[in-house]
C-alpha cells in the first residue's frame, strides 16, 4: 500500500494545504456578498420591468447560467486585460488576479441568485406590497423593510446551497493562477508524484467546509422559523 498510497504523506500534507483554507473562505464569502447584492437589483429590475434595463438583466442571467463558469472564469481572468489595456489602461495586469477572481464569481453567482430571489419575491402575497404603500411607505421602504425580509427567509435553503456551489467553485481559480489548496496540491504534486494523496486532503477539506455550511443554513433557517411561526 506504500508505494500505490501513502496515508503517511497524506497526513503529513493536510496541515500545508489546510493553512491555504482562508483564501477558499475568503473568495466564498466576498463573492456571496456582493452576489446577493447583484442578484436582488437584477430580481428587482426584473420584476418591475424597468424599460431596457430589465431586458438586459434576462439576457445576462441567460448568458451566465448557459455558459461554464470555467468559460467565464477566462473571459475575465485573461480577457478583461487586454480589454482594458486596449481602452487606455495602463499596465493591466498589474492588477491582482484575486481581483478578476471576485469580480467573476461574484457575477457568476449573482446570475443564480437573481433567480432564486425573484421567485422568492413575487411568493410573497401582493397584499404585503399594498398594505405597506398604504401607509405610506415608499416602494424602496416596502422592499426593504417588509417584502425582501420575507423573500429571504424563504430563500435562505436556495440561497445555503448556492454558497455550497461557490465554495465548490472556488476549486477552479487556480487555473487562473491563485495561489490555493488546489494549487498548492497541483505544486507539490508535481514534486512528490503523490496526487492522490493531495487530493484526497483536499476532498476531505471541502467536505468539511460544505459540512460546515449546511449546518450553518439549518441553525439560521430553524432560528427564522421558530421567530415566524407562519413560515414553513
Amino acid at each position: 500500500m506504500g508505494t500505490i498510497f501513502s496515508v503517511e504523506y497524506m497526513i503529513k500534507s493536510f496541515p500545508t494545504l489546510l493553512s491555504l483554507v482562508d483564501v477558499t473562505i475568503i473568495v466564498t464569502v466576498v463573492s456571496d456578498f456582493f452576489a446577493i447584492i447583484i442578484g436582488c437589483i437584477i430580481a428587482l429590475t426584473r420584476i418591475n420591468k424597468v424599460p431596457i434595463l430589465s431586458r438586459l438583466c434576462a439576457l445576462y442571467v441567460s448568458f451566465i447560467r448557459g455558459t461554464p463558469f470555467l468559460v467565464q472564469l477566462y473571459l475575465i481572468c485573461f480577457g478583461m486585460p487586454q480589454v482594458l489595456g486596449y481602452f487606455g489602461v495602463e499596465d493591466p495586469r498589474s492588477i491582482p488576479g484575486m481581483a478578476y477572481v471576485f469580480l467573476v464569481m461574484s457575477l457568476h453567482e449573482g446570475g443564480y441568485i437573481a433567480e432564486i430571489m425573484r421567485g422568492s419575491i413575487l411568493a410573497v402575497d401582493k397584499g404585503q406590497m399594498e398594505a405597506a404603500k398604504s401607509i405610506g411607505m415608499t416602494g424602496f421602504k416596502a422592499y426593504t423593510r417588509v417584502i425582501l425580509p420575507q423573500a429571504f427567509r424563504m430563500a435562505i435553503p436556495a440561497l445555503g446551497n448556492n454558497v455550497i456551489s461557490t465554495l465548490k467553485s472556488t476549486a477552479l481559480i487556480f487555473n487562473v493562477g491563485v495561489v490555493d489548496m488546489m494549487r498548492r496540491a497541483e505544486l507539490m504534486g508535481s514534486f512528490s508524484y503523490r496526487h492522490l494523496e493531495l487530493y484526497v486532503d483536499i476532498a476531505i477539506i471541502y467536505i468539511g467546509l460544505c459540512f460546515i455550511v449546511q449546518f450553518g443554513i439549518a441553525k439560521l433557517e430553524h432560528c427564522t422559523q421558530m421567530k415566524n411561526p407562519a413560515v414553513s
